[in-house]
């Protein structure tokens, strides 16, 4: 690890990792993250949580979903959230982002993609930008292998630079997630990067043939209105900082309620379940783990 990387990991998250805790030098702490960067997906035991859990600034973790099964990655560049006036510029309705902005901030997001997919995987995926969108100063571009949807990255842009990105990569043994139901969306939930400051949460997915439009209601912010186009969406609002152990005791990833917009302008309300293919049980069953410290 250079040492660019080296400081920049040990001044992220204080929220989680203990002030006296040199990352350079703990066992336990770069053993978790040489494990999770450079190990050969073949070799490694397939994950078995069924979310994404926290994913942290300079975590990180392994993820599985139903089938499939993969790993996440998570970078914060400090200071770039801005905090403040910045955060107070979001809006809970997405603009449309076009031109050289929008080409610019896919390459980028497409050359994240391919360098996280070459590390967990040894090779490289079909990843293309399926959804990019704006939310006041901030553009998300959202990459997804298009062949079996497991393969998925989602990058948030300030200023045309990467501010934080996340997602999985397909392990061994993975299959296609099968389709969603005209009406319906399917997600993941509880993808989250934190700095001391303030997180944001990221929610993407597919959607059904009849869905035009998708809202969410948020815990932190309400009402948050999705990008839907193309058979897939992308949404994300900031909450405040937060940690491992709040996020595993809370497995709905701040989402109380999902809102589908058919076709024909009806409403379908999209249940937790039915949106993560997940039991009640299971969403009300606090996780474990996903720290440096485990």
């Amino acid at each position: 690890m250079n040492d660019t990387l080296d400081h920049a990991l040990r001044d992220l998250d204080p929220a989680v990792t203990p002030a006296d805790l040199d990352t350079s030098t703990d066992p336990k702490a770069r053993a978790l993250l040489a494990r999770v960067v450079a190990t050969d997906p073949m070799e490694a035991p397939a994950p078995t949580t069924s979310r994404p859990r926290l994913l942290t600034a300079g975590r990180l973790t392994a993820v599985g979903g139903g089938i499939a099964a993969g790993i996440a990655a998570a970078l914060l560049l400090p200071g770039v959230f801005g905090g403040g006036s910045a955060m107070a510029a979001w809006t809970a309705t997405p603009h449309t982002v076009s031109g050289d902005r929008a080409t610019d901030a896919q390459e980028k997001c497409l050359d994240h993609a391919q360098d996280t997919a070459k590390r967990t995987t040894g090779r490289e995926l079909g990843f293309r930008p399926v959804v990019t969108e704006g939310r006041g100063p901030w553009t998300l571009v959202y990459v997804n292998d298009g062949s079996s949807h497991l393969a998925e990255i989602s990058c948030l842009f300030r200023d045309g630079d990467i501010a934080a990105a996340g997602g999985t990569t397909p392990g061994p043994g993975a299959q296609p997630l099968p389709p969603v139901p005209a009406g319906s969306a399917r997600a993941a939930l509880g993808s989250v990067v934190s700095s001391s400051e303030e997180s944001v949460r990221i929610v993407t997915g597919r959607v059904g043939a009849g869905v035009v439009g998708l809202e969410l209601s948020t815990e932190a912010k309400g009402s948050v209105t999705a990008t839907v186009t193309g058979g897939y969406f992308a949404a994300w609002w900031p909450d405040a900082p937060t940690t491992e152990e709040r996020e595993n005791a809370s497995p709905r990833g701040g989402v109380k309620s999902v809102t589908a917009i058919l076709q024909d302008g009806s409403r379908h309300s999209v249940s937790l379940e039915e949106l993560t293919g997940r039991t009640s049980a299971q969403l009300n069953t606090p996780a474990t783990g996903g720290s440096a410290r485990d």
